[in-house]
């Protein structure tokens, strides 16, 4: 059966689209406020996400050594100890604090009793749930895979990822997929899934990585979805709005000038591999195309993204939550913005 949301609007389905960014993700979360606070309200507000990301990030991503932490200590001594842990390990943040994190959050804002009970390990898929996915990649397989809170029955390509995903789709709990999505290399432990699968079992595995390393503006996964929302014998879905928002940008740079070049141009290529501008300037150019056209010439894109300036704020420095959302409310105020947030607003009214 496909999903059949509450309540409809006339011209089309609204679409929704969410950058990676670890604690950056918290300035994408105050554009979404304010782009609410404009018009509509969700089952969890803005404002409760917002405060729940404070918590999240200095649960996940304070230095501790054995669980203990080391936050006491200076940070430059805290963060060194805490980045050597790389020497020895995979990653330098434990995934029983993102745990726990996942478990506060879900025991409160559960969709129901029996989630709330569960908590973390409810189950991802929910049939009181909106139509949301979240990307994550599968290391073992070189592709990306969507961990959907609805069920998908359609497999239109059969392979290893899509037949194993079909098969334990009911599996993926709310914990599993939050780590799934987050497992960035050297910052937290890769997912096993199904969970306990041992490695001379890899062919029956899907081993996941962060959803970033391929898609950390999942707005093409987005765009592809939309036939999920009809049977494949159905018409395509009419689209009136696709709304993408990016958890802040700095200008590219040329790799620094060091004596230890290849180190410059190693980070600078990190830093393209998670490119979110890249792809919302293509994804700019293909709407606009599609608007040329009659299927789509109705359908409206707005991209909202808050400039960085100058600052380097990595996606798990915690003690600049502050400083990300003064940046993001100081995007928010400035007038020459204010054409593309009402123009987000006016889209989804529209």
């Amino acid at each position: 059966m496909v999903y059949s949301p509450a309540t409809k609007h006339p011209n089309g389905a609204r679409l929704l689209s969410l950058d990676g960014g670890g604690v950056r993700g918290v300035m994408a979360l105050e554009v979404l406020h304010e782009v609410m606070h404009r018009w509509y309200q969700l089952r969890m507000a803005a404002e409760d996400a917002i405060k729940q990301y404070d918590v999240i990030a200095s649960q996940v991503f304070s230095p501790k050594v054995y669980g203990w932490s080391i936050g006491w200590m200076p940070k430059f001594m805290s963060s060194t100890i805490n980045n050597s842990k790389t020497l020895v390990q995979s990653s330098r943040f434990d995934d029983a604090s993102l745990k726990k994190a996942v478990d506060g959050v879900v025991e409160k804002f559960g969709l129901d009793e029996n989630d709330r009970k569960l908590k973390g390990d409810a189950p991802l898929q929910h049939p009181g749930s909106a139509r949301i996915f979240c990307c994550t990649t599968a290391q073992n397989r070189a592709e990306t895979v969507l961990l959907r809170a609805y069920k998908d029955n359609n497999i239109y390509c059969s392979s290893k990822t899509n037949d194993t995903m079909a098969l334990h789709q009911d599996k993926v709990t709310i914990s599993l997929a939050t780590r799934a999505t987050s497992a960035a290399p050297t910052y937290f432990p890769e997912v096993t899934f199904p969970e306990g699968t041992p490695k001379s079992k890899d062919h029956e595995r899907l081993v996941f990585w962060d959803g970033g390393l391929l898609n950390n503006n999942p707005i093409d996964q987005l765009w592809y979805s939309r036939y999920e929302l009809t049977q494949p014998h159905e018409p395509p879905p009419a689209i009136s709005c696709v709304i993408s928002l990016g958890t802040g940008y700095t200008k590219p740079d040329s790799p620094s000038e060091s004596w230890f070049q290849l180190v410059g141009v190693a980070a600078k290529v990190m830093e393209f591999s998670t490119n979110t501008n890249a792809k919302a300037k293509d994804f700019t150019r293909h709407m606009t195309t599609l608007n040329l056209r009659g299927e789509h010439k109705d359908t409206k894109y707005v991209r909202l993204n808050p400039s960085l300036g100058k600052s380097e704020i990595g996606l798990a420095d915690y003690t600049k939550m502050k400083e990300l959302k003064a940046m993001a409310q100081k995007y928010l105020a400035d007038k020459r913005n204010q054409e593309w947030i009402n123009k987000a607003v006016d889209t989804i009214c529209a």
